[in-house]
């Protein structure tokens, strides 16, 4: 078995070193400054990803990607829009810079606009591992073929991906204010069927060694064949021991419901609850992008570093996550504001 279409022995594309990035950041904001943005943010996101889907016992699928965005807003008159390019050519940054101008002047004012935020302290977060950013479409291929060699062997059916990527994030504006954040990742899910049974098993870490696929797919493998011959319980009430993956993505469902705006608005789960008991008491949940197996960029979308945030504790919703133009009535302490990456953010208000 080999992947479908052309494949090479080297790892996927780099990104691009952090004094290029600089570069393009500072080259944005003196086109902003110079063409009369009082206030000017800019963000880089660079993303490398490559991804071998399998089904059927085969490879069917290597596609790999890399992008890059610069995302420019402008502040003028109390008033604030952005606009996007992947070019980085000066006559592209400039073009998004004035389109994000003109957009801004058809804006009413903003009496709530607060200015930028100034410089930041951040405290170090490295989750770039070069093993990751190492893996060939080659190296996936060998973990997918095992895997399928073993549903092969059991008379099973293996179906799923295997991908590893980098990711760039950064920002940078007018008022000296830069971060600049790099992370590796890689991911094996794989479905494992036999007969009218079917099992699943997945896992994901900025360090590809720290799951083996092999191990995973025994483990759906497993899964499968005990399932099948499967009959119907009666109704009633079951203990259920989730996988940490199948947790994961129910808790993930609720990450909208953990912004201010989304109670504010009453469109969360969580309106009327906050201070109850919800959940057992045997569950707290909380957002720290500093713990070792949590991934994420470490600051907000302006660049406020993240901080430790409580959600739940022991089956009572406690904070929620507040943005830093949040009116300050409305917060409930210090610390729960600016906690989430601007991909959080984008999900969460």
């Amino acid at each position: 078995m080999s992947p479908a279409g052309k494949s090479s022995s080297k790892a996927d594309a780099a990104l691009l070193p952090e004094r290029q990035i600089r570069k393009i950041l500072d080259r944005a904001l003196e086109l902003g400054k110079s063409v009369g943005s009082e206030e000017t943010e800019v963000h880089v996101d660079e993303v490398v990803d490559a991804l071998t889907r399998f089904a059927n016992n085969a490879i069917h699928q290597n596609v790999a990607e890399h992008g890059l965005t610069v995302s420019i807003r402008t502040v003028v008159d109390g008033r604030t829009a952005r606009a996007t390019t992947n070019r980085i050519d000066e006559d592209s940054l400039r073009s998004a810079i004035q389109a994000s101008l003109s957009l801004a002047h058809s804006q009413p004012k903003d009496p709530r606009l607060l200015s930028l935020p100034g410089k930041q302290r951040y405290r170090t977060v490295n989750r770039f591992v070069k093993e990751t950013a190492g893996v060939t479409p080659e190296d996936r291929a060998r973990a997918v073929r095992r895997a399928c060699d073993l549903a092969v062997k059991r008379g099973q059916t293996a179906a799923g991906i295997f991908s590893t990527g980098q990711t760039q994030n950064a920002i940078g504006n007018s008022r000296g204010l830069f971060a600049n954040y790099r992370e590796t990742h890689a991911e094996f899910s794989i479905t494992m069927q036999e007969e009218s049974a079917a099992s699943w098993a997945k896992a994901n870490s900025a360090k590809v060694s720290d799951f083996e696929p092999q191990r995973l797919a025994e483990r759906a493998s497993e899964k499968a064949h005990r399932a099948t011959n499967a009959h119907e319980l009666p109704p009633g009430r079951y203990t259920v021991v989730l996988e940490p993956a199948a947790v994961l993505d129910l808790v993930g469902f609720l990450f909208y419901d953990f912004s201010a705006t989304a109670v504010a608005d009453k469109r969360s789960c969580l309106n009327q609850r906050m201070g109850k008991q919800v959940f057992g008491k045997n569950i707290s949940i909380t957002d720290d992008v500093y713990h070792p197996l949590q991934l994420g960029v470490p600051f907000d979308g302006e660049g406020i570093p993240r901080q430790r945030v409580l959600l739940v504790d022991r089956g009572v919703p406690k904070n929620l996550v507040y943005a830093r133009a949040t009116p300050k009535p409305q917060r409930k302490s210090p610390r729960d504001t600016d906690s989430h990456c601007r991909t959080n953010m984008a999900k969460l208000l």
